[in-house]
């Protein structure tokens, strides 16, 4: 399994440290918390996390929707934690595609399978659009299986483990990708990409 980083947006500080040690022990060591809507914004943006829970109602309104928006643009996956199962607030938050949804309280397994179903959804739709880059910008199989592994935002030290080759001859392949698409970082790429699919 690829190393999953994890971004938990919940500003009920007890809940997020407890899910946390939750994932830790589900196998997923790799999550880090936080609790407003700015600050989640910018780490969600930095291109870091491939997985993101985020919880609907954060300080009084509906920020967790707005940031589930973002997660559609960037291509990370997500899906929404949350105390209210009014219809309003379902059919809200439907829109922006999650993964799925889970109402508080709920048990360690039920994050473990929507953390598992968030993924499988993904899947089928992200190879379209690999597929879709691969034609257009017309990619090797060699880049290809590199724009498929940066899209999953996997460090150059993990893309090196998984195709068996130096870093620097990653970041070698890295470079041309990014020259070949036409960007000059992770997060342009992944933006190229989606733009790509909505056209």
């Amino acid at each position: 399994m690829d190393t999953l980083k994890i971004l938990i947006v919940d500003d009920e500080v007890i809940l997020a440290e407890t899910m946390k040690r939750e994932l830790l022990g589900m196998g997923y060591p790799d999550s880090d918390r936080c609790k407003d809507f700015h600050e989640a914004e910018i780490l969600l943006k930095s291109g870091v996390y491939n997985l993101a829970i985020l919880d609907i109602n954060l300080s009084g309104g509906h920020e967790g929707i707005l940031l589930g928006q973002l997660c559609t643009e960037l291509g990370i996956p997500f899906f929404f934690i949350t105390s209210y199962s009014d219809r309003n607030t379902i059919r809200e938050a439907a829109g922006t595609r999650p993964g799925t949804y889970l109402i508080k309280p709920f048990l360690p397994e039920e994050i473990l399978a929507a953390i598992e179903v968030t993924l499988m959804h993904q899947q089928p739709e992200i190879r379209l659009k690999l597929k879709k880059a691969a034609a257009v910008f017309e990619l090797s199989s060699r880049e290809t299986e590199m724009l498929d592994l940066v899209y999953r935002r996997l460090s150059y030290q993990e893309i090196s483990e998984q195709l068996y080759v130096s870093v620097n001859t990653v970041k070698s392949h890295v470079k041309k990708l990014y020259y070949k698409m036409g960007v000059s970082s992770r997060q342009q790429l992944i933006e190229v990409v989606q733009e790509l699919q909505s056209k």
